[in-house]
């Protein structure tokens, strides 16, 4: 009874610690906790080509947030999601996938995302929304609310922008940088960001990810 004793006191001791507690943190980066998916979508890649996310279901996918006039964060992503796919691709290119999406399609058209892909000798999925009507967004508004993504534009003199397909003045991009890393169950497990960018984190977050 004595011995019964101490090891309920010890189990307690535990769960007051949190040490068996099921909100503990599993993965490096940002857990996404709450069962969290998202809305089935439809883009266009790089060849003005139709993107269903229904042909992703069951696979582990990396989501990138990104924009072609992007000098600080993005190229440095892509460099390392490069790496990601030289790494993981050869072992798992049947269930693992990555996705690049524009939180800027009033400039990234699909020839932009070529240039951009041909540019850092990449050859994933990007992906932007068809030619609009009447500046209507909502597909990608939709997709960047799903996944926590923040896209604000400001009308800067100073901007190297262009004119874009939709904005008629010239214009900066802030927004949420990253990666979120959907499980085959289609829940979105992880997230990181400029903020807490760590390539060998990604990288074990992602072997974890495809092991469960």
């Amino acid at each position: 009874m004595k011995r019964l004793f101490v090891s309920w006191l010890i189990l307690l001791n535990l769960l007051a610690a949190g040490c068996l507690s099921s909100d503990a943190n599993i993965y490096s980066g940002e857990d996404i906790s709450g069962n969290k998916g998202f809305s089935q979508f439809e883009l266009i890649d790089s060849q003005n080509n139709s993107f269903n996310s229904s042909t992703i279901q069951g696979q582990v996918v990396i989501v990138n947030f990104f924009l072609t006039n992007c000098n600080n964060a993005c190229p440095l992503i892509t460099n390392d999601l490069k790496i990601i796919e030289q790494s993981f691709f050869p072992a798992h290119k049947e269930n693992l996938t990555i996705l690049s999406i524009t939180v800027d399609p009033w400039r990234d058209g699909p020839e932009d995302l070529v240039d951009y892909m041909n540019y850092f000798n990449v050859s994933w999925t990007h992906l932007t929304t068809a030619e609009f009507i009447d500046g209507d967004f909502s597909k990608m508004e939709q997709i960047w609310a799903d996944f926590g993504i923040t896209v604000v534009l400001t009308e800067s003199e100073n901007s190297t922008s262009i004119e874009g397909r939709g904005h008629t003045v010239y214009y900066d991009v802030e927004h949420t940088n990253g990666i979120v890393i959907i499980g085959k169950d289609g829940l979105q497990k992880v997230r990181w960001t400029e903020d807490n960018w760590d390539l060998t984190g990604v990288k074990s977050d992602l072997a974890l990810i495809l092991q469960e």
